[in-house]
């Protein structure tokens, strides 16, 4: 089934007009060590806020210790956002804990919904989705909008890199939940054309108009070049003047491809020794044990504040980001490369990521990678100061907030204007 793009594609916001009040509650479940809620989505409500008389509130269920609720409950507060927080039980089982956790969090959003005069819902994900299933007669008869944040593949990343079995009763609940929010949102927001492209393939019985592609932008003014930085820090870590730093920040796990990262590495520092590599992590440790020896002088391995980030990537000159390949892939669209790109590195991609082998394939500042490492010779022998402000260029123009804000906008308001 073809894609609507007008449908699915951020336009020019259009000119100013009356847009109605709107309280929206926006849903996620999380585990105890997050922070995408901050560094993502509050800065993108932020910026709606101020286009829109629109009051976004945020219920986060998770795990989390009492000290990190507060934290995050503190700076929603002051980018003008609503926050609450509903404990999800761990105990007697994990399973067990879920399942409790979605009976107690119907009622919550069902009381939340109440005392804020809530007109529309956003549950990012499967497990918001089955709360939000729950409720879903009581939502259709106060006339209350759900926006499913479908937030690309998640239950085929389980079974791509944790171990779900396809056809499990884990798997086929989680599968069926998803599908009847599919089908029920008003709205579908997904992160690349790709994963709207076999969401409408899986089920002909979805309607192409509802689905609506968003970014995950970022701040420019945070993530941007700095030389002053730039020099302080290099000479910091010891980087000398011809020396080209690599630089991977964000997770490790079985969905990363660490390995082929130091390879390419190794490969590349033969004859360019003065070349280093810098982890931005926050597991240091399981990281160090996978470094080999001939490295352990080459690799650096740093946990810095998210404050800090936009000050190392200042100071790198090449952007990683690989990814093993796997189906949930196609809903994927990397948060850190849109943060490269706005730094002023230029970027290593996986093929297969996304939209992103499509959007960034010819641009020079950006090198998709197909197992052609005499290719990617010669491109890095390309990284000069100029790709610098080329791989800026096209940070601002596909992942800066303003664009995430304007995709946002944009279904929002088809919503309101049904």
């Amino acid at each position: 089934m073809p894609i609507n793009r007008y449908a699915c594609s951020p336009a020019n916001e259009p000119a100013m007009q009356f847009h109605p009040p709107m309280n929206i509650l926006f849903v996620s479940w999380d585990s105890d060590q997050t922070n995408y809620l901050e560094n993502l989505f509050f800065p993108i409500f932020k910026g709606i806020q101020e286009k829109r008389n629109w009051q976004f509130h945020v219920m986060q269920f998770s795990w989390a210790a009492p000290a990190e609720v507060e934290r995050i409950r503190s700076l929603a507060k002051e980018m003008g956002i609503s926050y609450r927080h509903v404990l999800v039980h761990r105990k007697p089982s994990a399973a067990a804990g879920a399942i409790r956790s979605i009976v107690k969090g119907r009622k919550a959003i069902k009381k939340y919904l109440q005392e804020h005069a809530i007109n529309c819902l956003m549950p990012r994900s499967t497990m918001p989705a089955m709360v939000v299933n729950l409720l879903r007669k009581w939502l259709q008869d106060k006339g209350i909008s759900i926006v499913f944040d479908a937030d690309g593949f998640p239950i085929q990343e389980r079974v791509d890199f944790a171990g779900l079995k396809p056809g499990s009763l884990q798997y086929r609940w989680l599968k069926r939940a998803e599908k009847k929010l599919l089908i029920q949102a008003d709205k579908v927001l997904c992160r690349t054309y790709r994963a709207i492209q076999l969401h409408l393939q899986s089920n002909e019985a979805l309607d192409p108009g509802k689905f609506h592609r968003v970014s995950n932008g970022r701040d420019p003014e945070f993530f941007k070049p700095d030389p002053e930085k730039r020099a302080a820090l290099r000479k910091e870590l010891g980087v000398a003047e011809d020396g080209l730093l690599w630089i991977y920040s964000g997770s490790l796990g079985p969905p990363y491809q660490l390995q082929d990262m130091l390879r390419l590495f190794w490969s590349y520092h033969q004859a360019h020794t003065a070349s280093r590599f810098l982890f931005l992590v926050r597991e240091r440790i399981n990281l160090k044990a996978e470094i080999p020896a001939y490295l352990e002088a080459l690799v650096w391995i740093k946990t810095v504040p998210f404050r800090s980030i936009s000050d190392y990537y200042a100071a790198g000159d090449l952007g990683i980001s690989l990814r093993k390949p796997a189906p949930s892939l196609a809903g994927l669209a990397p948060i850190k490369v849109g943060e490269y790109l706005l730094s002023g590195l230029p970027v290593l991609l996986s093929d297969g990521i996304g939209d992103l082998s499509q959007e960034l394939g010819g641009e020079a500042a950006c090198f998709v990678y197909k197992d052609n490492t005499t290719e990617l010779h010669a491109w890095l022998s390309t990284l000069k100061p100029q790709l610098k402000s080329a791989a800026r260029q096209v940070g601002m123009e596909k992942f800066g907030l303003d664009q995430s804000v304007r995709a946002y906008i944009q279904a929002l308001d088809s919503l309101q204007a049904h």
